[in-house]
Formats: C-alpha cells, structure tokens, sequence
C-alpha cells in the first residue's frame, strides 16, 4: 500500500506530518478533558469541584468550550494542513497558515483552560482567533488558486 504522502515533496510531508501530531495530540487532549469532566458531570462518582462551579457558571462553561474546542480544532488541523501542502502557494504563505493553524489549536484550548481559573484571560482568545482566521483564510485561498487551476 502507497503512503498517501509519498506524492508530495520531503518539506510538504513534514509539514502536514508536523500538523498531523498537533492535531492527533489535541484530540486526545479533548478525549482526556471529557473523560476528566465526566467524573463530576451529569451526576458523576465525584462532587463538582467548588471552582467550577454550577453548569451554568463561566468557568464551567469555559472548560467544556475548551474540550470542544481540543476536537474541532485538532480535525480542522488536519484538513487545513491538507489543503495548504496539496495546493502550495508560496512557501512563506504556507509556512505561515501552518504556523497560525498550529498556535490556534495550542493556543484557544489552553487560554479557555486558564479564564476557568483567571476570568480575566478570556479576553487573550481574540489571540487564538486572529491565528485560526488567518490559517483559514490561507487554506480557503489555497482551494479558490486550486479550483480556479482545476476550471482554467
């Protein structure tokens, strides 16, 4: 059986291997946080711990939007790093959706964590957004340059 990276260049295969482990790793992370979570939630085999307070409280509600968040963004890695490595553009554009797409995915997870201890940090996940919306705006140009060679 052919490695499905095989048709692409040694830098590109890094690159979307490199994403590959961010985003498997940031799965996990999501599996492990709902594992945790569930020991309190949904009337678990522990008490809520005080600082999380009621299911409607900020922190709670920030965790579980991190937990999310460990899923969405570890899946959307994936496939953006499979759109900027099969449809190159230039390699600092590439290097540079790569990089956002790795800091989003690290970085929102981690900044909802700590606004469950600090609420303050809440407001650092404009940070982890402008990372995401710019690796998303790189991979949707990415397809438009591929769609547009694909019809010419």
């Amino acid at each position: 059986m052919q490695n499905a990276q095989s048709h692409l260049p040694a830098d590109k295969a890094a690159q979307r291997s490199r994403a590959a482990s961010i985003a498997w790793i940031s799965i996990l992370g999501g599996a492990l946080s709902g594992m945790l979570m569930g020991l309190w939630s949904f009337n678990g085999p522990f008490p809520t711990p005080d600082r999380i307070g009621a299911y409607d409280d900020l922190p709670r509600r920030v965790l579980r939007l991190a937990h999310v968040a460990m899923f969405a963004h570890g899946i959307l890695h994936m496939l953006v790093a499979r759109q900027i490595t099969e449809a190159p553009q230039s390699p600092k554009l590439d290097r540079l959706g790569l990089n956002a797409m790795a800091a989003g995915n690290i970085l929102m997870p981690t900044i909802l964590i700590a606004a469950a201890v600090w609420e303050p940090l809440k407001y650092l996940t404009t940070l982890p957004t402008l990372a995401l919306t710019t690796a998303f705006a790189i991979a949707a140009l990415s397809a438009f340059r591929r769609h547009k060679g694909a019809i010419a």
